[in-house]
């Protein structure tokens, strides 16, 4: 996979130090355009470039994937890839001139509360979840990450659709691609049908509440924390975030009733 690389490095063990070779994870420049027009780069894993461009033009533009017969067509050229979108109409939007490290949205406010306030409200209902299966299904997610076991260097995120579902899962360097990524796999999907939770290796913060309030999903769990920006904006947003779940524990905020089981 084109993921990741071997270099070679120089290991040090017990005091002794050897030539060696490691694997590593790869990270790209990549350029996002639409309609022959320049729209955004990313620092991104080059697999699934396909993916990366559906959700995160979905996720930060509102521009839904394209139509039957156009075309995602992507070029490399030595570690920067280009990805051509055609779409139909005419795409209005600013061109970025710097690398987005994060959510677009966020890049361009410098007020936190509009952050908050630029945030659609979640309305998809979800199944009642007892967090065990919230759990459990962050460690299924864990065992499908090839990429992270091989470099321990890889975020991922994945989609449920209900309880007993088969996860949609993306891997990538960076949290919020590997969220554009799985929320692209799933545009592009014909059969899969509203996601109900959003899942995260690692920290939950504001970029990746905003995403997924555009998508209407109501319930995000992630094996790390939970930012206090993602915080506010997830109860301002009616979603529910389930942080530091593993190990039969976990931190649940926001709205409960409807949502996640009572067991008492």
């Amino acid at each position: 996979m084109k993921n990741t690389l071997r270099q070679t490095v120089h290991r040090f063990n017990e005091g002794a130090v050897t030539l060696d070779a490691e694997i590593i994870a790869s990270e790209s420049l990549v350029h996002i355009h639409v309609n022959a027009s320049h729209v955004t780069s990313l620092l991104a894993s080059p697999d699934n470039l396909e993916d990366l461009a559906t959700g995160h033009l979905r996720c930060e533009y509102d521009l839904y994937p394209p139509a039957d017969g156009h075309r995602i067509r992507i070029e490399s050229d030595d570690e920067e890839y280009h990805i051509h979108v055609e779409v139909q109409g005419e795409f209005l939007h600013s061109s970025r001139s710097t690398i987005v490290t994060t959510s677009c949205g966020g890049c361009e406010q410098d007020r936190l509360s509009t952050l908050v306030e630029q945030t659609p409200p979640v309305t998809a209902p979800a199944p009642v979840f007892d967090v065990q299966e919230l759990i459990n299904s962050l460690e299924n997610m864990r065992s499908q990450q090839p990429g992270f076991e091989a470099t321990g260097g890889m975020h991922a995120a994945g989609l449920m659709f209900n309880t007993k579902s088969e996860l949609l899962i993306r891997e990538d360097i960076g949290r919020h691609n590997a969220v554009d990524k799985v929320m692209g796999a799933w545009l592009k999907s014909k059969e899969a049908g509203q996601p109900v939770a959003l899942l995260l290796s690692g920290r939950c913060g504001w970029d990746i509440v905003a995403k997924s309030a555009r998508m209407n999903i109501p319930i995000i769990a992630s094996i790390g924390a939970a930012s206090s920006l993602a915080i506010k904006t997830a109860r301002s947003s009616n979603m529910t975030l389930v942080s530091f779940a593993k190990g039969g524990r976990a931190v649940v905020i926001g709205p409960v009733d409807g949502r996640i089981q009572r067991n008492h």
